[in-house]
């Protein structure tokens, strides 16, 4: 297992290495991807596999101004992102993949999955708009005690089953990082988010190849407009 000095973009390339190193067992790879800029280095890098995009759902973005806190302020590389955003008199970003970038992963046959997030879901909107934490909460905010990837990388899993793109009972590569980039990449046995605890069908976590030291843990009210 590789463990980064800190989470963030900076990771990126050397979590794709890992993975294409470990990749011969594997039929499919799972990223997270906001921008598609983490699934097309992947993809380029890693060829004879099933690369699949997990990216955020339709109308999400980053508001620049409310970023003043949290890892656009305590991690470098997105730092400067906020500061080129806030330069250009951007107010909100959306998270979503470029036009480019959708073109460019569809002549390398990268599926995207686009869809509600579990943990992200009518419980985010509870937490935020009634201020009521649910159990599904706790299970996220532990899992993001490991890294704010690796809670991800369940997620995007689940979401790729629920979306039939990988059937459940496999083990896969799955990828993703901290706001941008890659810092986290698990082997996870996939299920359907309806069979997330199954006994015997339910997801597992089975090796983490790479993650950050001391991970970020985002607040609990962090809030994207929509």
């Amino acid at each position: 297992m590789r463990v980064f000095e800190r989470p963030g973009p900076i990771n990126t390339d050397e979590v794709i290495e890992i993975v294409r190193a470990a990749s011969s067992k594997y039929e499919y790879i799972v990223v997270a991807s906001i921008t598609g800029d983490s699934a097309l280095k992947l993809a380029e890098k890693v060829g004879g596999k099933k690369v699949i995009c997990v990216t955020c759902p339709q109308g999400m973005n980053w508001e620049v101004d409310g970023m003043g806190e949290g890892p656009f302020a305590d991690i470098p590389e997105l730092k400067r992102i906020r500061s080129e955003w806030a330069g250009q008199g951007l107010k909100h970003v959306p998270m979503a993949i470029t036009g480019e970038n959708r073109d460019r992963l569809d002549k390398l046959k990268v599926k995207i999955v686009q869809g509600t997030i579990p943990f992200f879901g009518p419980t985010f909107s509870m937490r935020v708009h009634l201020h009521k934490v649910t159990g599904l909460d706790l299970v996220a905010k532990t899992l993001e005690l490991i890294s704010t990837g690796t809670l991800v990388c369940l997620e995007c899993v689940l979401m790729c089953v629920d979306a039939g793109v990988i059937p459940e009972g496999k083990d896969v590569l799955a990828l993703a990082g901290t706001e941008r980039g890659l810092d986290t990449a698990w082997a996870i046995r996939s299920s359907a988010s309806a069979n997330l605890f199954h006994p015997s069908k339910g997801a597992r976590f089975i090796e983490l190849l790479a993650k950050p030291g001391i991970a970020f843990i985002p607040d609990v009210n962090i809030e994207y407009l929509r």
